[in-house]
């Protein structure tokens, strides 16, 4: 009864397709953490993650990432459904290319063994990444950002002895460096929240009082834009102001007003500034505050 089925999953296995079903409900094959909060030079563990696959027999997983920002130092099936120290598994392929960005795992259970993936995913295959640091890689560039970690997939249930590959639907990754950046108490506001402009000329200062909360120094910029009442749009931004972990600082900017009186909504936002080999900037937004200009003429 199962030798059709050895025989079909090794023909899975050379890339060849095998019995389509279109009745059953696909598979879920999920990058985790979707989102991996690591700064840069840090590392991370990931898992592929299948569910929704009764009978899983057989899987064909690749990762494809960008290699200027991500290095998968490791793969393996140690500690997963397809561990090879617990079942008897065939690894097809066992392939990590991280000069250019691409793993690929190909395993099939023998002796007619099966594994039933938890509802909310069992892992079917463990790596390692390294975030590279944009300053070692000349060939990096803010465009690099966010960078994804595509999944594609083919998934083998056994059923009534026959192997058959099923839907599934791909979740990828997807790494930004962490803003590390957080308001203090102060917050964000204006230097003169109401604005006499025969008193005060038609200048306002602006700024963020901001906080390093990552482990590393950082580039913080404030970003500023504001629409008014009466219909005056504009944005301007800080200069850049290096911050050493923990270290907290000031993000100075200026407004301009119309002579009119008038009411500006202001918002404020504290980035993260990352410059690259090529003179690209990756500006990574964190927390925003919004308050009010009051300007009257004095008139």
């Amino acid at each position: 009864m199962l030798t059709r089925a050895t025989v079909l999953i090794a023909t899975f296995l050379l890339a060849i397709p095998l019995i389509p079903v279109n009745a059953v409900s696909p598979a879920i094959v999920s990058f985790t953490p979707g989102t991996p909060n690591v700064d840069i030079g840090g590392t991370f563990a990931a898992s592929m993650l299948v569910s929704n696959a009764p009978n899983l027999i057989a899987y064909d997983i690749t990762l494809i990432y960008n290699p200027d920002v991500l290095t998968a130092t490791s793969a393996t099936l140690s500690g997963t459904l397809f561990d090879p120290a617990v079942h008897n598994v065939f690894v097809a392929r066992a392939e990590n290319f991280p000069s250019v960005g691409l793993v690929r795992y190909a395993v099939t259970f023998f002796s007619g063994e099966t594994a039933n993936p938890s509802s909310t995913g069992s892992s079917v295959l463990n790596l390692n990444f390294h975030v590279n640091d944009p300053a070692t890689v000349p060939t990096a560039t803010a465009s690099d950002y966010p960078a994804s970690i595509i999944v594609r997939s083919q998934i083998v249930i056994l059923s009534n002895g026959d192997a058959l590959t099923i839907p599934s639907i791909n979740n990828d990754g997807l790494y930004v460096p962490p803003a590390d950046t957080a308001l203090r108490s102060v917050g964000c506001r204006a230097v003169t929240g109401g604005l006499n402009i025969l008193a005060k000329g038609f200048n306002d200062g602006l700024f963020c009082r901001v906080t390093n909360t990552g482990a590393q120094s950082i580039t913080a910029v404030g970003i500023f834009s504001w629409q008014s009442v009466g219909g005056q749009v504009g944005s301007t931004s800080s200069g850049l102001v290096t911050l050493s972990a923990g270290q907290a600082g000031q993000l100075d900017a200026t407004l301009t007003v119309a002579n009119a009186n008038d009411i500006y909504i202001v918002t404020a936002t504290v980035a993260r500034a990352i410059t690259f080999a090529d003179g690209s900037v990756l500006t990574i937004p964190g927390p925003t505050s919004t308050f009010k200009v009051v300007v009257n003429t004095g008139l």
